[in-house]
């Protein structure tokens, strides 16, 4: 059957002439029946200004994204900053990973209520049920996703389909909640390490970069050298509590020496690139880095201005060691905390917040010197980074921080930082 309606458009406002399609029916009777019921539909949809052309969720996915794109590159660029929003990056891992993959190829006018409450199920059970091959692929994956991720999740297929359901593609906005929002379940903090456990996790290492690991066999050239770039890693992320990615996109000429104001104690003064998260900032480390540092120059042979910090043994820049912190935390005995928490390299930024509160105490004045230092905020750091119970360990307040001086500086970890080291 071949329909004309005058008025026709499909999703992009251009006419469309005809809607042609097949009626599936042998008898002529009911080939009319079924044509003269088309007409009266594609009536309707002109009338009510919608498209004639019936869309999937992957092509609702598009449309959006499109003009979503060009909000969030713009927004970034006003802040000066340059390269692309992690935001970006987000939203096309979710979409491609789960959004897709569920929503993908489901006619727009078949997606009940039912089926999208269905999503939240099959999300959580995502990496339950995935290949042993897929879970090797992405080893930083979260067996269960946090309500963290699953409320952002949650607000972005609301502006999703509210987009539709505002340019009258999708007829009737779903109910978008997902199950901790049902539950009322607070947010649950990342893992991290309390002092002990960052010392055993040390402690391996002293002996894993020389390849006396518990599973070492034969350790090659290219494992010695990945191995001593990401014992540095760690203690660069634990001293000074900047995010990971942060850590991955500073060049030499990022780090500057400095000394404190009334102790006159050398640090590093460590400028954070603009394309991060949340833009420029300047993050003073604990002294101790000093000694990773130049581990780091002696390891990677550089220290100029415009070369990364964290180089492969090829030269390039390295991305991440995802797959080697898991492997490393779990022959650690590190990998879990004691609730059955998986812990990742973001951890060693919750363990720097929680030990500079240890220090510092829990005053107003001591958040907003970690937070100013980390990036964030009070109210993010009391919610997402400090573990219930640390603010009032009143024994932890008075004696850790000078036992974790002790332990760590000086002659110590002068020898941690050079051991592995080619000489």
């Amino acid at each position: 059957m071949r329909i004309h309606v005058r008025g026709m458009r499909d999703v992009h406002g251009s006419k469309v002439t005809y809607w042609q399609s097949t009626t599936n029916e042998s008898d002529l009777e009911e080939a009319k029946r079924v044509a003269l019921n088309k007409y009266d539909e594609l009536r309707l949809l002109v009338k009510d200004n919608r498209p004639v052309i019936e869309l999937t969720w992957r092509d609702l996915y598009a449309l959006w994204w499109q003009q979503k794109r060009v909000k969030l590159d713009a927004r970034f660029a006003a802040k000066g900053r340059v390269g692309q929003t992690q935001r970006v990056d987000w939203f096309e891992k979710q979409s491609r990973r789960y959004w897709l993959a569920y929503f993908g190829d489901k006619k727009l006018g078949e997606l009940t209520q039912s089926y999208v409450e269905g999503y939240w199920t099959w999300r959580i059970a995502y990496w339950s049920l995935a290949t042993e091959a897929e879970r090797q692929k992405h080893a930083n994956h979260a067996q269960r996703p946090s309500k963290k991720t699953l409320d952002m999740e949650q607000s972005a297929l609301r502006e999703i389909f509210g987009w539709g359901n505002a340019h009258k593609l999708v007829l009737a906005m779903p109910i978008i909640e997902n199950p901790y929002a049902k539950q009322g379940i607070a947010a649950k903090r990342r893992a991290s390490f309390d002092a002990a456990e960052f010392e055993q996790l040390c402690e391996y290492m002293d002996r894993w970069v020389e390849g006396k690991g518990d599973n070492d066999k034969r350790v090659n050239a290219r494992h010695f050298y990945q191995r001593k770039l990401l014992q540095i890693y760690i203690y660069w992320l634990a001293y000074t509590g900047m995010r990971t990615g942060e850590v991955l996109q500073l060049k030499h000429g990022n780090i500057g020496y400095g000394l404190t104001e009334v102790e006159q104690t050398p640090v590093l003064r460590i400028d954070v690139p603009k394309a991060t998260k949340t833009g420029e900032r300047t993050v003073t480390s604990q002294p101790e880095l000093l000694f990773w540092y130049d581990a780091l120059i002696e390891h990677t042979e550089t220290d100029k201005k415009d070369d990364w910090l964290f180089v492969n043994k090829d030269g390039t820049r390295n991305t991440g060691f995802f797959k080697t912190i898991t492997a490393l935390f779990n022959e650690a005995g590190v990998l879990y905390d004691s609730d059955g928490e998986k812990r990742t390299a973001y951890s060693l930024r919750h363990y720097y917040a929680e030990q500079r509160l240890i220090e510092l105490g829990t005053n107003a004045r001591a958040f907003d010197i970690i937070g100013k230092n980390m990036g964030t905020g009070r109210q993010y750091l009391e919610t997402h980074y400090v573990r219930k119970g640390i603010m009032h360990d009143e024994d932890a307040l008075v004696s850790a921080g000078k036992e974790r001086r002790l332990n760590s500086t000086g002659k110590r970890e002068m020898e941690r930082a050079l051991r592995g080291l080619k000489g």
